[in-house]
């Protein structure tokens, strides 16, 4: 998830097509609040002047949150490289092929996402689908927004009728299954950090009790909260899911989901 609070729409576009098509990018700025406070975004960009005002006004919970500030003389010098090259492309996807270079670089990639990636990855034998990593990145990196079908559905323009009709067509499971499965492995992230107690992790997936949380959890994994805090209970998540969802070949069904979790930019 990459959240840029800047209202330049040329910028936005920029940002927008150098991110990864499999993720969010966030530029309201009460998305942007909410994100920092119950999500967890890869990289923040902003404009350089606006850089000391965020810091103040952001709740930067995630003190390690990465921040790529852009400035003007940035922008321009791009603008007279595109023109001194004379490239083919047109400016705006020269803009975003330097800016994907500089953010990648900041933001370093989401160590605990891209490790859910690659331990299944490993468990599997095969590398997983993009439409399967755009759906599973929306829901690990922003539990809070994507606790519903009709949440998902929504960033993609779908009710949630016309998404499980999508994967009854390919005879997957249900959404609903996948989306639980990997709201579950968040927990787990969220439990493994020792601050975390379930009462503020009710909070960041929008519980209301941590009494509400710890029987949600108690029967959607059949494990208490608290053997989800360790290495071994997030592993067994990850198996329970490639049984229940990832075997059989459902990758190749997800493979013929035709880009529908990935962002289209125009």
């Amino acid at each position: 998830m990459i959240l840029a609070p800047i209202e330049d729409r040329t910028v936005r576009v920029a940002v927008r097509r150098a991110a990864l098509p499999e993720e969010d990018v966030s530029h309201r700025m009460a998305t942007v609040q909410e994100a920092l406070r119950f999500g967890y975004p890869r990289l923040l960009v902003c404009w350089a002047a606006d850089q000391k005002r965020l810091r103040g006004e952001l709740p930067l919970r995630q003190q390690g949150v990465p921040v790529l500030a852009i400035g003007e003389p940035t922008l321009r010098g791009w603008e007279d490289a595109w023109e001194a090259d004379g490239l083919a492309i047109s400016r705006i996807d020269d803009s975003a092929l330097r800016l994907r270079s500089l953010m990648e670089k900041a933001a370093g990639g989401s160590e605990w996402v891209d490790g859910v990636f690659s331990d299944l990855t490993h468990i599997l034998g095969r590398g997983l689908p993009p439409e399967l990593r755009g759906f599973s990145r929306r829901v690990l990196e922003f539990p809070l927004r994507y606790s519903s079908l009709a949440a998902l559905g929504e960033a993609f323009g779908l009710s949630p009728g016309a998404l499980k009709a999508r994967f009854r067509r390919r005879e997957l499971p249900s959404p609903f299954r996948y989306l639980r499965w990997f709201r579950l492995l968040t927990v787990a992230h969220v439990l493994s950090d020792p601050r975390e107690t379930t009462l503020t992790a009710s909070h960041r997936f929008g519980f209301a009790s941590d009494g509400n949380f710890c029987r949600w959890v108690q029967a959607a994994a059949g494990m208490t909260p608290s053997s989800l805090r360790h290495w071994n209970g997030r592993l067994l998540l990850l198996v329970r899911l490639v049984e229940d969802c990832l075997s059989n070949g459902y990758l190749d069904a997800w493979e013929s989901l035709g880009g529908l979790f990935l962002r289209q930019v125009a």
